[in-house]
């Protein structure tokens, strides 16, 4: 089976091997990943790693999530997470998700990756519509989303639970011939 892989500027984003369980674990256990993030929960075991990285690709398999890790090209450094996933073949569509090692924040990379996952889900996979939430309370990805040129649609008030505290998410998308003619990398 042939690998995917993807380069842009500063990033090497490819697939997910068993041999990146402990850079993946030091990524996802960081606590501004946890508070910031939709879903990904506080306690991260290298049992729940392993599974996860065994979910990701039974999810590749069944074509209802495509993830995969980014890594810094001139480190040679997995510093995050991209991909596309809440694939709905029916309508066409899909959600995007990231995340980025606190250290590399506030790089671009984010924005970098996501672009790459904007042409991969629209060129490639020939989606109609890629959408994306974030915490409102995370303006740092709603500003990704912007960048990619995502369109605000609106606020689902009250619509997670995290830590006993309810928390607004933020809903944003894109069309595919927005992309074509507005976002094209």
């Amino acid at each position: 089976m042939i690998e995917k892989c993807f380069y842009t500027d500063h990033l090497y984003i490819r697939e997910y091997k068993k041999t990146d369980l402990d850079s993946f674990l030091h990524v996802i256990r960081q606590p501004e990943i946890y508070d910031t993030t939709y879903g990904i929960p506080k306690e991260y075991s290298k049992a729940r790693g392993k599974r996860w990285l065994k979910t990701i690709k039974f999810n590749k398999h069944i074509g209802t999530a495509f993830e995969f890790a980014v890594f810094l090209k001139s480190e040679n450094k997995y510093i995050g997470n991209v991909g596309l996933i809440n694939i709905s073949y029916t309508h066409n569509k899909a959600d995007i998700s990231y995340y980025i090692d606190r250290d590399y924040m506030n790089n671009g990379y984010a924005t970098e990756a996501a672009k790459e996952m904007l042409k991969y889900g629209f060129e490639v996979l020939g989606y109609n519509k890629i959408s994306g939430v974030c915490m409102s309370r995370n303006p740092a990805s709603r500003r990704v989303m912007e960048k990619i040129g995502m369109i605000y649609e609106g606020t689902l008030r009250s619509d997670l639970l995290k830590d006993g505290v309810y928390c607004d998410i933020d809903r944003l998308s894109i069309l595919r011939d927005e992309y074509s003619t507005n976002c094209k990398v």
